[in-house]
């Protein structure tokens, strides 16, 4: 079943503008009554930069009685504030409230961005081959995550210093406080990245092994297969969730 959901290309007829800009939309999943789980991409490394290379995802998780929330925001080339006020507007949805945020890619900036911020009331999130130190990744090597992030924030972290830095996970969670801290304020964020990842390496989430943080690496696992329902990555994902 999993297999065959990884195949489609369907888009909700559940569909709810959270704004007047065409890419303020969300589009649910699954049953009324499941648990919350917001899904945030991150397709602007390849393809149109849209949401629905995650649909088969969100459409496999609906099957597993989550109701999920894939959510599509603004971007600009220049202003990545412009994508942060839209997910920051998310985490005060009546219904995004006490739930699970999950980030692919570039999306998990977005997501550990809302985690690390004590004004949200994003307590609980999973990242999938993420992005955890924005400077490293955009300055380590010319990669398309680092061309990604530079034409996202208007160019590289040695121009845009201040920028990068309100912006950077790295920095955030520094800011809110220890690895305590974290958890005992009741905080959890898992971390799924596969080893075999050419995107963003792997080596940067194990990097972070000492902190605070549940970090799963999949053997072999590229880029996207991490978030592939026919991939035995879904495995930890699910395992994350639960």
């Amino acid at each position: 079943m999993l297999s065959d959901l990884a195949l489609l290309d369907i888009a909700s007829e559940e569909v709810e503008k959270y704004g007047m800009h065409p890419d303020q939309f969300i589009e649910w999943y699954g049953p009324q009554d499941g648990r919350v789980v917001v899904i945030v991409h991150g397709d602007h490394i390849n393809g149109d930069g849209r949401l629905l290379y995650l649909r088969p995802a969100a459409l496999a998780l609906g099957e597993a009685g989550y109701r999920v929330a894939l959510v599509e925001y603004r971007r600009a080339a220049g202003h990545p504030e412009i994508s942060v006020a839209d997910i920051t507007a998310l985490t005060r949805h009546p219904l995004l409230q006490d739930v699970i945020w999950l980030g692919h890619s570039l999306g998990s900036l977005l997501v550990l961005g809302a985690l690390f911020d004590p004004e949200t009331s994003v307590k609980r999130a999973v990242a999938v081959a993420p992005i955890l130190d924005l400077r490293r990744e955009a300055e380590e090597a010319d990669t398309p995550a680092a061309q990604a992030i530079q034409h996202w924030f208007g160019g590289s972290p040695s121009y845009l210093p201040d920028v990068y830095a309100k912006y950077d996970p790295t920095v955030l969670y520094a800011r809110m406080g220890s690895a305590d801290g974290f958890a005992a304020r009741g905080y959890r964020l898992d971390i799924i990245h596969g080893s075999a990842d050419a995107t963003i390496p792997a080596q940067h989430s194990k990097d972070v092994k000492g902190e605070a943080f549940n970090i799963a690496i999949v053997p072999d696992a590229n880029h996207n297969d991490v978030i592939l329902p026919s991939h035995d990555a879904w495995l930890f994902l699910l395992g994350a969730l639960g």
